[in-house]
């Protein structure tokens, strides 16, 4: 025989209809409809008046507990896998927290919602709202990957704009350092001519000031013999003082005739 029947769908057809888990200790009523032994302990414990189906609202007989649903246990052992943690339960019906309550955001059990604080909120199977949840925090690691290629883009623009900078500086940089280096050229060849100008200038005035120097010297010594002469000749005898007195002054006159034409030395020029 043939099975077309997927394990979801077998799953959700093992589900008990209080709280909408698979079934765990099933038990069967005499309407032929089961739930779980824990469910139907609890809901019976809660209610005031007589317990009824919940799917088909027929009398419970509540002389005697109702038989295990065997057949159905040993398929629901069958379909388990091995190690499946066991479901949290509800700290207040021990049911498996099956259900979510929208209103309060938080996980119940199925007698939470039929019979406890979160009666009348609107609930929605676990397994509905962690697919809704896991396409929500699809979406929202989709928003972060298109975050991060912005970011990553953004990166790579400022790793571009920065490596650019650096290789534009060091251009600048060089091309700075040989425009000075030139400058730097052209003001030592200008400065060596400018010195090597006032070297010259200054080493020709030197020259002739030695010269004019010399010759003031020379000048100066020989007037100093000309006055040694002269006092001599002022201790001559009378007649001798004026016999050579006027070869002595024609002598005196032609010295004092070269020395004028000696130039005077304040009028020589030092370099500025």
């Amino acid at each position: 025989m043939a099975w077309q029947v997927s394990l979801p769908e077998l799953e959700d057809q093992l589900q008990c209809p209080i709280c909408l888990e698979v079934f765990k200790e099933p038990l069967m009523l005499r309407c032929g409809h089961s739930y779980c032994k824990g469910c139907l302990v609890s809901l019976s414990c809660h209610l005031d008046a007589e317990l009824r189906c919940p799917v088909c609202r027929q009398a419970v007989d509540g002389s005697s507990s109702p038989p295990p649903n065997v057949s159905l246990a040993r398929v629901i052992e069958a379909l388990r896998l091995p190690g499946d943690p066991e479901p949290k339960v509800c700290v207040h019906h021990r049911n498996p927290l099956s259900l979510f309550c929208e209103k309060d955001q938080e996980l119940i059990c199925g007698l939470c919602g039929l019979l406890g604080s979160h009666q009348h909120h609107p609930v929605t199977p676990v397994s509905t709202v962690y697919s809704r949840m896991k396409e929500e925090l699809a979406a929202l690691i989709s928003e972060l990957k298109q975050e991060q290629k912005k970011v990553d883009e953004l990166i790579a623009k400022l790793v571009n704009n920065r490596t650019r900078i650096v290789n534009e500086s060091d251009v600048f940089s060089w091309v700075i350092r040989r425009e000075f280096q030139e400058l730097h050229h052209l003001v030592d060849e200008e400065k060596a001519r400018c010195l090597e100008g006032i070297g010259g200038h200054t080493r020709g005035l030197v020259a002739s000031l030695d010269m004019q120097l010399e010759q003031a010297q020379g000048t100066r010594e020989r007037l100093a013999q000309a006055e040694c002469v002269l006092e001599e000749f002022g201790n001559e005898g009378h007649h001798e003082f004026i016999q050579k007195f006027h070869s002595m002054a024609s002598r005196l006159a032609k010295t004092e005739e070269l020395e004028k034409k000696w130039p005077n030395g304040s009028q020589s020029r030092t370099p500025h």
